[in-house]
């Protein structure tokens, strides 16, 4: 039987306070180039803008459960996801896709209270962290843009089970334009309340392409093996703080929600354009 050969040392990240973004101007390529696995920015959001989002979220009734069913893995989100759930194995149907996308300005504005500003304020750091490179959502078609972001609720008990975000194969990308990269996929969430305990990010040395990573019989990631055998950054993140990361290649988890309240974020991927002018992100 082959087994992978673990990598030696733990991915690589990045891991600096929001006031010294202007020394990182090459990170998100950094990422993208596999120079780096990721980047944590440190009270990347202001705090009133954190709190009042996190407020509205608590309050909310426009969450939904794609995953439910799942046990132990089950996530709220407001804002359709273009990944894989539960409930569409294949990523959201199109139409649906494209109804959350025409929702979402209004869906920010419930949350931050103010869409426009809360869009520049992500499009401003994410193309700071660019290189100054022009950073927007891309056009889904001739009327809507993709939306920039979901919100997502991890309750107390669940988890996010290990995996690897190769999601360019869904059906809903084919409304991707035609000139971005779709060779690496980099993750992207701003954290609006930390749980009280776990709900840490791990990121294993370990690719979700290589064969040999250890599977179960169902064929989905044999987390306790890869556990014991591929070292991992652990990475916990407070209310406000930014995480980018290369979740295209890297196997990765949340780890179960402790404490009496949810994990609340918000975010999504980022690509760069085949000629790497700008960066395109989406929830």
């Amino acid at each position: 039987m082959t087994t992978a050969t673990p990598a030696r040392e733990a991915p690589r990240f990045l891991d600096f306070d929001v006031d010294a973004t202007g020394d990182h101007g090459d990170a998100i390529e950094a990422a993208y180039d596999g120079r780096l696995v990721g980047l944590v920015v440190r009270r990347a959001l202001p705090g009133e803008l954190v709190a009042h989002a996190a407020a509205a979220l608590t309050g909310s009734n426009a969450w939904t459960s794609p995953n439910r069913g799942m046990r132990g893995g089950e996530i709220r989100t407001i804002g359709d996801a273009a990944t894989p759930t539960f409930t569409h194995l294949r990523g959201p149907p199109d139409d649906l896709y494209a109804e959350s996308a025409a929702a979402h300005s209004d869906r920010t504005a419930a949350v931050f209270g103010d869409a426009a500003t809360a869009l520049e304020t992500v499009r401003r750091l994410l193309s700071a962290l660019a290189g100054g490179r022009p950073a927007a959502p891309p056009a889904f078609d001739d009327q809507l843009s993709w939306p920039a972001f979901n919100f997502r609720a991890l309750d107390p008990g669940e988890q996010i089970f290990a995996h690897h975000d190769n999601h360019f194969g869904l059906g809903v990308y084919r409304h991707l334009p035609g000139d971005l990269e779709r060779s690496t996929l980099l993750s992207f969430f701003f954290t609006l309340r930390a749980p009280e305990a776990g709900g840490e990010l791990i990121v294993y040395a370990a690719r979700g392409d290589d064969p040999a990573v250890p599977r179960l019989p169902s064929r989905f990631l044999d987390t306790a093996t890869i556990e014991a055998r591929y070292p991992a950054a652990r990475l916990t993140l407070g209310a406000g703080d930014l995480l980018i990361f290369d979740a295209g290649r890297m196997v990765h988890r949340v780890a179960p929600v402790g404490g009496a309240h949810p994990r609340l974020t918000f975010g999504g991927f980022m690509t760069l354009s085949t000629d790497r002018s700008r960066l395109a992100f989406w929830g």
